[in-house]
């Protein structure tokens, strides 16, 4: 592809001086760090909070409770976090005309679609790596040791599933220059999709079901669905290359 790699190099240095790397990996810190300190001290909270004539008996936590609850928390408001970062990145240069500088030079659309993606999705993986670690890390100190081939696993499929989302999300800024309506339409879309993996044999093939796959690898039980991946794969090229097709085709 003409100009990934310059592209890519311009998009990275734009994910630190835009704050985007600080702003996500903020956020998933914060989860990372807050889920088992909030599972190790709720008793005490509770304690602090409440009326003492009442007694409130919490189980221990176990470290399996504590990671799952690290991936819920990601995995539902990474969603928002990575919706933020990506739906103006097309649109707003579309909206101010930068995209017709770029793409008047020597560079392909793929490449100017394939370096914003790159560039964010690296931005989640270190921002996911970070948090991983720390969570896991406290897990282990406050609470005790968990699986870490099993967390490791819910990380990548976490991981997979958020890159969806930003696929997607670059998908609806080519096509529209607001960055609201851009937000909008693909927090709907993942939401509708998010409801649809409940339905039984439907919902095993969309990318939500990543989720529950790698809640299943911390509870040692469950299925694995294996077809939702393929089907979430296929969905982030699919999103990419309707992006650039998208900016081969319309008058920027």
């Amino acid at each position: 592809m003409t100009g990934l790699l310059p592209l890519l190099k311009k998009e990275l240095m734009e994910q630190i001086r835009t704050y985007r790397l600080l702003i996500v990996g903020g956020v998933l810190l914060f989860f990372g760090l807050t889920t088992p300190l909030t599972l190790k001290y709720l008793p005490e909270i509770i304690k602090l909070s409440g009326d003492s004539s009442m007694q409130i008996v919490i189980p221990p936590p176990t470290a399996a409770q504590s990671l799952s609850e690290y991936g819920g928390s990601i995995g539902q408001l990474g969603v928002l976090v990575v919706v933020l970062i990506a739906m103006g990145a097309i649109a707003n240069e579309l909206k101010h005309g930068t995209a017709l500088l770029t793409l008047s030079k020597p560079v392909k659309p793929a490449a100017f679609v394939g370096a914003k993606f790159i560039a964010m999705s690296c931005t989640l993986l270190v921002s996911i790596l970070l948090a991983s670690l720390l969570c896991f890390g406290y897990t282990y100190w406050l609470i005790g040791a968990g699986d870490a081939g099993a967390f490791l696993g819910l990380n990548l499929l976490m991981f997979l599933f958020l890159v969806f989302c930003i696929a997607l999300t670059l998908l609806f800024s080519s096509y529209f220059k607001s960055s609201l309506a851009v937000g909008g339409i693909s927090i709907a879309i993942i939401i509708f999709q998010a409801v649809l993996s409940t339905i039984p044999v439907i919902g095993n093939y969309l990318p939500g079901k990543l989720l529950s796959w790698g809640t299943n690898l911390l509870a040692g039980t469950g299925d694995s669905f294996w077809w939702a991946l393929g089907v979430t794969i296929i969905a982030i090229v699919v999103c990419l290359y309707l992006a650039q097709r998208r900016l081969k085709t319309i008058e920027i």
